[in-house]
Order: structure tokens, then sequence, then C-alpha cells
């Protein structure tokens, strides 16, 4: 069968042969990770990591909400199908800072509800609509902090998703998803900038070729910019991932901002598009998301034995205490100028 010419159009696209599906064998989409982008569970912003730890005892919980249009469709020829049009998921993140340069997180994503087009009249049975995505656990190891006088925040991230997600909701892939990233972060006035760059170990996308198989390394970069301050915060953040079994990068632009509820407890919103057509790349997302974080206050230096504290009436009670014989009481009086004379009356 000749290979089939492909379309090129905005949004999330993947070119495969449906054709050479037959119709009357009914066979499912091969199953992998659809989701891009990494909800950060600690310090930064719902998308970008800052560099910063939590201080040992913090702690971070996050719930986000999300939605996007047409992460994937595939084409071939004439032929689109819009495999995946629409599709809302959620992600709770936690973080725990263990030691200063320590800190342990998890997430578990889950997909709430997708749809898309019909397959079966190209010999595909339709994708469940519901379903857990790559849970992940990672650690996240500080190398250098503001707190210590540094100049600026470096972390490193190691991260394993765990494969006990639903590949009948694309949330899973069929090897091991390993993770290592390293963000930078600092604060200049009142602006807060930070940079991402890593890379992603997983499985080839079985979309990009009809051999495809083995394990694929996948750059992924991140550049990031926030407001500091109290109040409404502004936040920028722009992703980006490169890899051999990419037609094109994925690129996603998300901006919007946070605000305080309550102490410790922020609401946060982003949206933007996704540029380039790769699976997990929409054509638009929005985010949604709580969170809260509860940190002790530093802990203050202890000297290593207390001073005493003793009065002068105690220190004089103490037998080693001997007073210098060659220094007399003076009477009060006698330390009072003296009295001027009497002048003589006329």
């Amino acid at each position: 069968m000749p290979m089939p010419k492909f379309l090129s159009v905005h949004g999330a696209a993947a070119a495969v042969l449906l054709s050479a599906l037959p119709a009357w064998a009914q066979s499912a989409l091969p199953g992998f990770e659809l989701e891009h982008l990494e909800i950060n569970p600690g310090r930064g912003t719902a998308v970008m990591r800052s560099g910063e730890l939590l201080v040992p005892g913090g702690m971070s919980l996050g719930l986000v909400g999300q939605y996007q249009q047409l992460p994937l469709v595939l084409l071939n020829g004439e032929r689109r199908l819009e495999a995946v049009r629409n599709r809302a998921s959620s992600v709770l993140a936690g973080s725990y800072g263990v030691l200063p340069w320590l800190e342990v997180g998890a997430q578990v994503p889950v997909v709430l509800w997708q749809q898309g087009d019909d397959p079966a009249p190209l010999g595909l049975t339709p994708l469940a609509s519901q379903g857990l995505g790559t849970p992940e656990i990672q650690a996240r190891l500080g190398l250098l902090s503001r707190r210590d006088d540094h100049p600026v925040d470096l972390s490193m991230d190691l991260g394993v998703g765990l494969p006990i997600g639903s590949a009948a909701v694309l949330g899973r892939d069929s090897g091991i998803r390993v993770r290592a990233l390293a963000a930078i972060g600092t604060q200049v006035g009142f602006l807060k900038p930070a940079l991402e760059a890593g890379v992603l170990l997983r499985s080839r996308n079985p979309l990009s070729g009809p051999s495809a198989s083995g394990q694929m390394l996948e750059v992924r970069l991140g550049a990031g910019l926030t407001t500091a301050g109290q109040g409404l915060r502004g936040e920028l953040a722009v992703k980006a991932a490169f890899a051999a079994d990419m037609d094109q990068p994925a690129v996603e632009v998300l901006a919007g901002g946070r605000i305080p509820l309550s102490e410790g407890l922020e609401l946060h919103a982003l949206a933007g598009p996704g540029l380039g057509r790769t699976p997990g790349t929409p054509i638009a997302r929005v985010l949604l998301g709580v969170s809260f974080r509860q940190e002790p206050p530093p802990r203050m230096e202890v000297l290593p034995e207390p001073v005493p504290q003793l009065r002068l009436e105690e220190f004089q009670k103490k037998p080693e205490y001997v007073p210098d014989s060659s220094v007399e009481p003076v009477p009060t009086r006698e330390l009072l100028p003296p009295e001027p004379a009497p002048s003589p009356s006329p």
C-alpha cells in the first residue's frame, strides 16, 4: 500500500495508516500517555518549577482541573478523525520537605471525561471516556538556595511514572517512564523568572510509524515569569518538548494569575494555545486549581551552651566572689559637692 499524503493542520495531529486497518476487524488504538503537560507539586507555579524547595516539615497540596480541545487528531490523506475532541481531567499533587536539600512528592492524574469521533467505520474501538492517568513519584534535590545567600535557586527533579494507568483512556505508556529535570530561578525586583531543562525517557509513540517500538528520549524545556507580592500575581509559562518520533515540537503558551484566599490557600487559573501537531498538544488548554502550602518558620540559631543570667546579688553570694580590699565604700554625703559658705551679713 502506498504511503498516504499527510495533511498539515493547526492542532495536535498524528499521521497513521488508518486505511491499513481492515474495516471488519475491530482493533484498539495503540495505548500511550497522551498528556504532555506536567503539574508542579511544590514551590513555583502550577506548571513551572522555580528551583526552590520547601523547608523541612513544609507541606504543599494542590488540585488542578483542566480542559483540552483537540489533543488528538488522526489524519490520513483526506480522512480526518478527531479521536479526542474534548478532554477534561484533574491532577491531585502533593509535596513534603524532608531535609533542607530534599523534597519528595507525588501526583495522581485522572481523566474525568473525554469524547471524540466514532472510530468504528475505520475499524477502531472507541476510547474509554474515564480512567486513571500515569501516577508519578518524584524527589527534588536542592543544589543552590537563595536562603543560603546564593544568587539563584537551583534544583534537580527525578521522577518515575508508575505503569498503572488506563491504556483505554490513553493514560499509560507501554514501557518505563523516567524524568530528570533541572530548574533555576531568582527574583529581580518584583519579577521572578525561572527556567527548566530536562529529558524524559518514555516509550516510542506507536502513532509515529507502523513498527514503532522501544524507548525514546524526549527533551523538555520551559521558561516562566511571575510577579512577586502578597495579592494578585501574574504568571506566564512557555513549555516545549522535542523528540525523534515527533513531526513537530510540542509547544504550549499559558498565561494567567493566582490570588490568595486565606493564609496558605491560593486560587490560580491559566489558559493558552498549543502549537504544533504532536499528539497530546491541544489547540487550547484551560487550567483552574487551588493549592495549599504550610511551612514552619525558619529555625533560629541556638548557642551550644546557654549564657547564665545572674543578678548582682546572686553573684556576690557566690563563695568565689572576693571584693577588692583596695576599694573602700564612700558615703553618699561625701560624693555631694560641698555646700557654699554663708556670705557675711553687712
